[in-house]
């Protein structure tokens, strides 16, 4: 048996030599342990994450001042595809019908807005 002739032969190299596995590779414990904040902090700086905005973030933000007050309740934005149609949910039939009516309004209000450029059309369901 090959295994009893190294000195220091561990258990994890015993399983890693079974099931052929490079054996236990000590380097990985050379360095530091990083705090996970510090993980965290570096993958959301790698990924931008947070610092831009999304003409989602933007759209809701402003929500109330898109559509109204007294609408902003009834009905929310649900989503943007590729194409640039903008999906907006309504609470019932008539705010749905009340919504149509508006909805040049809200599509030029939309297009103020910061980032929202690339909406071209609404559709509300």
């Amino acid at each position: 048996m090959g295994y009893r002739r190294k000195k220091n032969f561990k258990k994890t190299d015993l399983i890693a030599n079974f099931m052929g596995l490079p054996e236990s590779d000590e380097t990985m414990f050379l360095s530091t342990p990083k705090s996970i904040t510090s993980v965290i902090e570096k993958a959301w700086s790698d990924w931008s994450i947070g610092s831009q905005v999304s003409p989602e973030q933007v759209i809701s933000q402003n929500w109330y001042k898109v559509v109204g007050n007294r609408l902003s309740t009834k009905c929310a934005p649900d989503r943007i595809d590729k194409s640039g149609k903008l999906f907006i949910r309504s609470a019932s039939g008539p705010i749905k019908q009340e919504l149509s009516f508006i909805k040049k309004q809200i599509q030029i209000r939309i297009s103020k807005l910061k980032g929202c450029e690339t909406i071209k059309e609404i559709k509300i369901y």
